[in-house]
């Protein structure tokens, strides 16, 4: 795409051409397409605004989505397929349930970006450990064990959204590279951010105190 960003009018036009009949659903979501298209200009990706439709509208279809034009938003939306493996995050402690949180923060932005798999949050685990409750021995050990095991969760369910939606892998990273302004960083805390819901208001307040640990520390 160039520099120049479509207008409203062209948007639709466009969206239009490629759905056709389809294009009717998409008025709850047009401010998505359209944040979409205007960022797809500075996201250096390859794939056209037209090229993405189909997959944006597989990818929204049977959501809700907010009016809200953002990245948390739409985070919120890719995160739905995700209900059963958060479900099984939320019986282990409040400590677990954060670090697995930051692995499906970690694990979805290194997958957008092409970049290699972080096998664990550094910054986190040593914050874990100089705290003043002695921790066991094999506590670091169970940490590795939980980021190893959400990781692949994680792949598996972006592998799984990819086949059951029938949009290409490569569509996928697009769009979210082009939602987060191609900022491996805002993406991150744009996951992080989403989790905030799932926290009381005093365990929030700890859950937020980390965004100053930035991926892929």
């Amino acid at each position: 795409m160039t520099n120049n960003k479509l207008t409203d009018e062209e948007k639709r036009k466009t969206i239009k051409d490629v759905l056709g009949k389809d294009s009717t659903a998409v008025g709850k979501n047009f401010l998505l397409f359209s944040a979409l298209a205007d960022n797809l200009s500075t996201a250096n990706d390859i794939l056209s605004f037209a090229e993405l439709v189909p997959s944006f509208n597989s990818l929204l279809s049977g959501t809700v989505a907010s009016t809200a034009v953002s990245t948390v938003s739409f985070v919120g939306i890719l995160l739905l397929p995700f209900v059963q493996l958060i479900n099984i995050i939320n019986a282990y402690q409040i400590g677990h349930r954060m670090y697995s949180y930051r692995c499906v923060a970690y694990t979805i932005t290194s997958w957008v970006f092409d970049k290699p798999k972080v096998p664990g949050s550094a910054r986190i685990l040593s914050n874990i450990n100089s705290g003043p409750i002695q921790k066991r021995q094999s506590a670091t050990k169970e940490y590795n064990k939980l980021w190893l095991e959400t990781s692949l969760n994680v792949l598996n369910n972006l592998s799984a959204i990819s086949t059951q939606k029938k949009i290409p892998i490569a569509h996928m990273k697009a769009i979210f590279r082009a939602l987060s302004g191609n900022k491996a960083d805002k993406l991150c805390e744009s996951v992080l951010i989403h989790f905030e819901k799932d926290f009381d208001s005093n365990t929030r307040n700890i859950w937020k105190s980390n965004y100053k640990i930035r991926y892929p520390q």
